[in-house]
């Protein structure tokens, strides 16, 4: 995460309270030491050298977003549509939304898993044997382990038999961003706001919310399906989009606030900020070992025709990511 971005929920010193999902226990740490991974973003230019305009390009677009957001602080009011605070924010919720170590899970997958057999055929026990040990902790469904099994040969072969490479992955998951503004664009922008500093933040601040389902044990859902899509902007602040046109400013409950916490905090990638002097906020969130998980599914699938028949499709797989 931007250290700019997580010095907002702190107090003026660049020091904030942290919490990882291991160990569980708070400490007070320095934006600069959070969350921070060397070469995220470095690829090889055309020269085969290593290059960090990617990261320089991501910087000028952070800075401009916490530009509007001091503006957000400054007046108490969020930027209306078409303004270019307005198009800026678009662009850096879709930025923060596309650059967690997640969103490039399914893209390295099978680079992963290449590693891990280290020379071993990846047949069906060995796909089950990875997901057992490394991607998900417990031994998986015979459906996941053929629908695992087939993404990871499906994408090899599409790749000329290699695996997708750290530059692929980098530019999968940033063809995503321009894609996703519109979902910002079109909705109702609310700012809930509370009278003490306890909204936290985390590694993945970008929540996307609904109310629980059956659905939840066997399929997720993205920004169209989100009936909130939620993004903390200080220790008293939350962004909240939502279906519908305009803005909107509502001061919210206690009840509000934990209850977002708690979501976020199960959305996480491994760390929750909250303000230094507020421990009991960070406190009070349960926290997994393991986050939100990649799953896969094979199933038979069924086509809906124009005139309302069905037809069967054959097997199909299925990917999405648990919501917490």
């Amino acid at each position: 995460m931007p250290q700019s971005y997580l010095a907002r929920f702190g107090r003026g010193d660049n020091m904030v309270r942290v919490r990882r999902r291991c160990p569980p226990k708070t400490h007070l740490a320095n934006v600069k030491n959070i969350a921070a991974e060397t070469g995220f973003y470095t690829i090889t230019d055309d020269n085969g050298m290593p290059s960090t305009a990617i990261e320089h390009e991501l910087s000028g677009l952070e800075g401009r977003g916490l530009g509007a957001l001091r503006r957000i602080d400054e007046t108490g009011t969020l930027p209306a549509v078409g303004t270019d605070d307005r198009e800026q924010l678009c662009l850096y919720l879709a930025v923060q939304f596309a650059r967690t170590p997640r969103k490039r899970t399914g893209t390295l997958f099978g680079r992963n898993v290449t590693a891990y057999a280290n020379g071993r055929e990846v047949d069906l026990a060995l796909m089950t044997e990875y997901l057992t040990r490394k991607h998900l902790g417990h031994p998986p469904r015979a459906a996941e382990a053929q629908g695992a099994w087939d993404y990871y040969h499906g994408t090899r072969a599409m790749n000329g038999g290699n695996d997708p490479t750290h530059d692929e992955a980098v530019a999968v998951t940033l063809s995503s961003v321009r894609a996703c503004i519109p979902q910002y664009r079109a909705r109702h922008w609310r700012l809930e706001t509370c009278r003490k500093p306890i909204f936290l933040t985390s590694d993945a601040p970008l929540v996307l919310w609904r109310p629980e389902t059956p659905d939840d044990a066997y399929r997720g859902f993205g920004l169209e399906g989100a009936h909130e899509i939620r993004f903390p902007v200080s220790p008293t602040a939350q962004l909240v989009l939502v279906p519908g046109q305009g803005t909107s400013v509502e001061e919210v409950k206690l009840s509000r606030v934990i209850s977002c916490n708690q979501d976020l905090a199960d959305t996480c990638e491994q760390v929750v900020v909250g303000h230094p002097d507020r421990p009991t906020e960070l406190d009070r969130v349960q926290l997994t070992k393991r986050g939100p998980t990649l799953r896969f599914n094979t199933a038979p699938g069924v086509r809906k025709n124009p005139d309302g028949t069905e037809e069967p499709m054959g097997d199909i797989l299925h990917m999405y990511t648990t919501r917490r």
